[in-house]
């Protein structure tokens, strides 16, 4: 819901309708769009039912709804009945698991015939819900693709420095050529972050730009392989250090522009 919050508040802004946030009623609104968002996509990808999608989306409005009349009465203030609205979807959740626990158990479960008949749609949907991680990646620099700037230099150290950590944490470099060359890597962008930070701001911007880039081919080559890291990792990292390098260079052309 936070993630996907930042770009229902980017398109309330550009519509000019930010004044739904005063109400709590289109809190509400958007807190229940938010929530669905998210968890439509999940239980697609779970392959949940239609009736179990439509359950859990229906509990979700109920839960925000439900303090609105003591708001509209007096009873409440807006800020509480938006904190309870909160507090009400948990039970209203917890009812719909009651009531459907076979449609929502654990596991990824199968379509039925009749399901793929009647939906197709779903079928495209459950692609996007496998690509999770971009769609993650996408969410978290969605602020850098409306509006582009520059990650800090020191940044560059963690970046290159991350895949060893995790690759040493998951016992990954046995082989000691292949420590050697994730050690080469950290180093190398230790040294790029170093040369950003002494540089003029325009150098630096696309020198850190660059940075990312490359880090991007390197999450690819990666996920390929399927070695040091996650899969789902490699994916959202790739996506993610892309945004943020196009960005730093699209910051960059624009400053000079």
């Amino acid at each position: 819901m936070v993630l996907v919050d930042q770009v229902t508040v980017t398109a309330l802004g550009w519509l000019g309708a930010l004044a739904v946030f005063g109400d709590p009623l289109g809190i509400a609104a958007i807190m229940t769009i938010n929530v669905a968002s998210g968890t439509v996509l999940w239980m697609l990808h779970r392959r949940r039912t239609t009736r179990a999608i439509a359950a859990v989306m229906f509990a979700v409005a109920v839960g925000f709804a439900v303090p609105l009349p003591a708001f509209w009465t007096g009873l409440i203030t807006g800020p509480m009945a938006v904190l309870l609205g909160h507090v009400f979807v948990i039970p209203a959740l917890a009812v719909v698991v009651a009531l459907i626990p076979c449609e929502l158990s654990t596991g990824r479960a199968a379509w039925t015939p009749r399901e793929q008949k009647v939906a197709p749609v779903r079928a495209a949907l459950e692609r996007i819900a496998l690509r999770w991680p971009t769609l993650l990646a996408l969410l978290l620099t969605f602020g850098k693709i409306v509006d582009p700037d520059i990650a800090p230099a020191w940044v560059l150290v963690i970046l290159g420095s991350e895949y060893l950590i995790i690759g040493a944490a998951r016992k990954q470099f046995r082989n000691r050529r292949l420590l050697v060359v994730y050690v080469a890597g950290a180093v190398a962008y230790a040294a790029l972050a170093l040369a950003s930070t002494f540089t003029e701001p325009g150098v630096a911007g696309v020198l850190i730009g660059v940075g990312w880039i490359l880090h991007a081919v390197w999450d690819g080559l990666l996920y390929r392989a399927n070695v040091v890291v996650w899969r789902w990792f490699a994916e959202a990292c790739a996506v993610f250090d892309i945004v943020v390098g196009v960005s730093a260079i699209a910051a960059v052309v624009i400053a000079t522009a």
